[in-house]
């Protein structure tokens, strides 16, 4: 037994003839050559040692690198122009484990087997992928370049994750991660950042983004709507406490609708009836729910665009994915009205009663209505009044919206008239644009 001293530390070399020569039967054919497990180390040892010294020789004769990389024939096209002829190469030995090593790596190269060399110290993988005496066939240094970069990538992803996730608890946490909120919007949680009901898998995801598009030179604000879209759906029970915002008409009580541009219509289309779709970590009922115009069209601040990208990124079709453009590496914040399609209906198919009261610029008015009612002006508060008992008619039930336009005197708020009652832990319910529709609308 001899030892040898390589730069990837100390192996034992068995010499004996047995082990690495080839056996001949009665009558004179080469026999194959079984190694025991130990014998089969001290092969690849001083196969290694063999690589090792033929690297050496080669960096004397071109120190200064100027002769073409050894990598570059099984790294690039010209590997896969002689693949059958790579994928027919056979070791010119007769020990069965070498053989089977190199069949093994052929079945590698076709997805048929896993790594022969999986597990192997990077020094060593490099000198085989390097080697180009012959002792290793091409498969076999192709499956050990292709090791030393899985492993480069795991050491890279690592460093990365890391680094991403400090940016998104700087960016939607100011530098401390809270715990993830439990329940659903509130009247006690109303106030809360969206971004506490983010899951754990859900800021993992967001911090592979963020490292993702750093990496890339996107601006990270991009991540930071698509975060703020996400956490809002979380706060929102999954977006079930969400209205549509497809249901407003305007004064004239013709409906309004609200639509994604024609460019963002065609990304949602790609991203709900493609394949990235089925393996994508975004959940796909986030996406189903913001890039549906009911919902989506009026909290459209962020770049469908952009999701599409990290949909893409973050499937099983990620890999071979091309780089971010440049059209992300500024995020320019655009206006909801300047971002999305608003139709106003032809027919009108609401209408609605005549009011009782209207304000015009902080200037109250009593109508016809509102003086049979009963109203009538405060001199000193220029507020109107009602100084009569309501009518029988009056006292007829109303609808919640109509009640809360008919009498603006009430003190409750809209979104307590809507919830109706002042319990603090019943849920509330949201139009998209916190009631935009409505807003926009006051005057029947």
């Amino acid at each position: 037994m001899e030892l040898i001293g390589a730069s990837f530390g100390p192996v034992v070399r068995d010499l004996s003839p047995a082990s690495v020569l080839p056996l001949r039967d009665p009558i004179g054919a080469p026999a194959v050559v079984e190694a025991d497990a130990d014998n089969t180390l001290s092969i690849l040892a001083r196969q290694l040692s063999d690589a090792a010294n033929h690297d050496a020789g080669m960096r004397q004769e071109d120190p200064g690198n100027n002769l073409s990389n050894p990598l570059d024939a099984i790294s690039d096209e010209r590997y896969f122009a002689d693949k059958a002829q790579h994928d027919a190469e056979v070791p010119d030995t007769h020990v069965l484990e070498l053989l089977e090593r190199a069949k093994q790596a052929t079945a590698f190269a076709n997805g048929l087997a896993s790594n022969p060399f999986k597990g192997l110290a990077i020094d060593q993988l490099t000198l085989i992928a390097r080697d180009e005496s012959g002792t290793f066939t091409v498969n076999e240094r192709r499956a050990a370049w292709q090791e030393v970069r899985l492993n480069e990538q795991r050491v890279s992803a690592s460093s990365g994750s890391a680094i991403g996730r400090e940016l998104m608890i700087s960016r939607l946490f100011l530098g401390y991660e809270p715990a993830v909120a439990e329940g659903t919007l509130t009247s006690s949680n109303m106030a809360q950042s969206s971004y506490d009901f983010l899951t754990r898998d859900d800021r993992s995801l967001l911090s592979d983004m963020y490292a993702y598009a750093q990496e890339q030179g996107a601006d990270l604000a991009y991540v930071d709507m698509l975060a703020y879209d996400l956490g809002n759906y979380r706060h929102h029970d999954n977006g079930r406490q969400l209205l549509s915002g497809n249901n407003g008409y305007n004064q004239e009580g013709r409906r309004v609708t609200f639509n994604f541009k024609e460019h963002d219509v065609a990304a949602a289309s790609r991203i709900l009836y493609g394949s990235a779709i089925d393996s994508t970590r975004l959940e796909q009922g986030f996406l189903r729910h913001v890039l549906n115009p009911d919902f989506g069209a009026l909290s459209n601040m962020g770049s469908i665009a952009f999701l599409e990208q990290m949909v893409l990124k973050f499937s099983s079709a990620g890999a071979t994915q091309a780089l971010l453009g440049r059209e992300f590496a500024t995020y320019t914040p655009i206006s909801i009205n300047d971002n999305m399609v608003v139709t106003v209906a032809k027919e009108v198919t609401l209408t609605f009663d005549e009011p009782v009261l209207i304000n015009t610029d902080g200037i109250w008015t009593i109508t016809e209505k509102g003086k049979a009612a009963g109203y009538t002006m405060d001199p000193a508060t220029g507020k109107p009044r009602r100084a009569a008992a309501p009518s029988v008619d009056d006292r007829q039930p109303h609808s919640v919206v109509d009640e809360a336009v008919a009498d603006p005197l009430k003190t409750r708020s809209l979104v307590d008239t809507l919830a109706g009652t002042p319990d603090q832990s019943t849920p509330r319910w949201r139009w998209p644009g916190y009631l935009l529709k409505l807003m926009k609308n006051p005057k029947p």
